[in-house]
């Protein structure tokens, strides 16, 4: 499943819908299901607010989830300017944390060009599995 969307806030149901359904049809436990709607909801909700902040108008955010073996790889990706604190709305800083905490693999890679933020989740996690 690949797609993508204006960077705005209306664009992070849409993405987290279909990233789900992607995970549902892939197998995904009820856990996993749930981590992956909170995780790309976070993912993509980081974009909308760092990602294009100096620009007049929203860029683009793109979304893609494929099984891997037992794996689902959801990767969320933008051709901002990378994630950097906001000095007018420093958040909780804790979006990072909480994507790490819910997924088995979390990697960031920005080229200068785009930013690409690789979640992995293994399909078949049940409750307990993480802390």
């Amino acid at each position: 499943m690949r797609l993508t969307l204006p960077a705005t806030v209306e664009s992070v149901p849409t993405a987290r819908h279909a990233v789900v359904a992607a995970a549902r049809a892939a197998g995904a436990s009820e856990r996993v299901l749930a981590d992956v709607a909170l995780a790309v909801s976070e993912a993509c909700t980081n974009v909308v607010e760092h990602a294009y902040r100096e620009q007049a108008e929203p860029g683009t955010l793109s979304v893609s989830a494929e099984p891997h073996g037992s794996a689902l790889e959801v990767v969320v990706s933008d051709e901002g300017s990378g994630v950097r604190p906001r000095d007018d709305s420093p958040g909780l800083g804790m979006g990072m944390a909480l994507m790490a905490a819910v997924a088995d693999g979390v990697q960031i890679d920005h080229d200068g060009a785009a930013t690409r933020l690789h979640l992995t989740f293994e399909l078949t996690a049940v409750e307990g599995d993480r802390a």
